[in-house]
Formats: structure tokens, C-alpha cells, sequence
């Protein structure tokens, strides 16, 4: 499985630059993969419900409360590995303030995007992390625009070919009860089949 070190010195192959053995080391190539790419790697996390970077967890709720002004009861402590939150359990309305949740809940599951380590990420997505990285690094390192542009490109085809990939392996989920569905239905869904309305 790559290291972030594998995935950036393939992004500079990309561009025609020098693989780097470290972010550290001297260099346009490895200034330019230290500074963008923790940045764009969450950032391509963040774009889809990735089967593989789904966590569920138990959210630790915190003595002190939020202000009476806000209306909320509850704070809650954010996992330090969450890129974003993808649900909460039960369904409820909350805030995010200074890297805390404020809810009415008294207790909340969370499902949230993660940070990744680099060996569970699988190859489809590796390839759209190595193409977008090209991409910044052509104006960083090379200054050729026509290869940006080329790079994004692939980067866009290659992340559309990864999501539909990770979403093939799981189930459709059916359409929930939401304020969508009840206009659509007067309050009423339909018990089965499509035949009631």
C-alpha cells in the first residue's frame, strides 16, 4: 500500500519533476507536496460518503453547557480524526461552534468522514489523489497551465469513475419519511407499490 510520500513522488512523476523521500527534504517538488497535500487528500475525503472512510462513534458529551441564548442544551467534544459529518443518530438540529456540537440531544451516535490512513485507501481513489495533486503541482513546480488543466481534467474523470465505484458496493437506500416526501404524498406514503397516492 503507498505512503503519503508514494502518492505525492507519484504526483511529481506526473508533472515530470523528481520523486521526494521526504517533505522535508530541499526543493520545489517536496515545498510543493508538503504544503498541499494533507489539504487536498481530506478535501477528496470530504466529496463523498467513502464506504471505507465512514466511522461511527458514540459522541462524548461535555459538563459544561452551551449559553441559555443559543437555545441548545448539550455540547458535545468532535472526534479529532473528523473531516466531516455525514449523519447524526437521531436526526436532530445542531451547531457547530469552536469546534464543539451544540444540540438538544442528550445523547448522539455520530457517522462522520474520517481521516484515512493512506494504506486503507483504495486504488481508484489514490489515482484521483495523485492526479489532483499534478495538478496543483503544475503551477507550483512547473508553471505550465496547459498540464493544470490537463491534470484537473483527468482528476475530475478519475474521481466521478472512484465514487461510482465505492457506491456499487453497497446496497440503494430506500426513500426516507422527509418533508420532500410528505407534500409529495399529502402526509400519506403509500403502504406498498406506487398504487396509492
Amino acid at each position: 500500500m503507498p505512503s503519503s510520500i508514494d502518492i505525492a513522488s507519484n504526483a511529481l512523476l506526473l508533472v515530470g519533476d523528481d520523486p521526494i523521500n521526504s517533505f522535508d527534504e530541499p526543493g520545489a517538488g517536496a515545498r510543493a507536496a508538503k504544503a498541499f497535500y494533507s489539504q487536498t487528500k481530506q478535501a477528496i475525503l470530504a466529496w463523498h460518503p467513502w464506504s471505507f472512510a465512514l466511522k461511527d462513534q458514540e459522541l462524548s458529551r461535555l459538563t459544561q453547557t452551551p449559553d441559555t441564548r443559543t437555545q441548545l442544551k448539550y455540547a458535545y467534544k468532535l472526534p479529532t480524526d473528523m473531516i466531516r459529518i455525514w449523519e447524526l443518530m437521531p436526526y436532530t438540529y445542531y451547531e457547530l461552534v469552536d469546534g464543539f456540537l451544540l444540540t438538544n440531544e442528550p445523547s448522539l451516535l455520530m457517522r462522520y468522514i474520517y481521516n484515512v490512513d493512506e494504506t486503507a485507501l483504495p486504488p481508484h481513489v489514490v489515482k484521483a489523489i495523485e492526479y489532483k495533486l499534478a495538478a496543483e503541482f503544475s503551477m507550483s513546480v512547473t508553471e505550465d497551465d496547459n498540464r493544470m488543466q490537463l491534470y484537473e481534467r483527468k482528476y475530475t474523470d478519475q474521481l466521478a469513475v472512484a465514487s461510482s465505484i465505492d457506491s456499487q458496493g453497497r446496497p440503494q437506500e430506500a426513500i426516507k419519511r422527509s418533508p420532500f416526501t410528505e407534500a409529495r404524498f399529502s402526509g400519506q406514503l403509500p403502504l406498498e407499490g406506487f398504487g396509492s397516492f
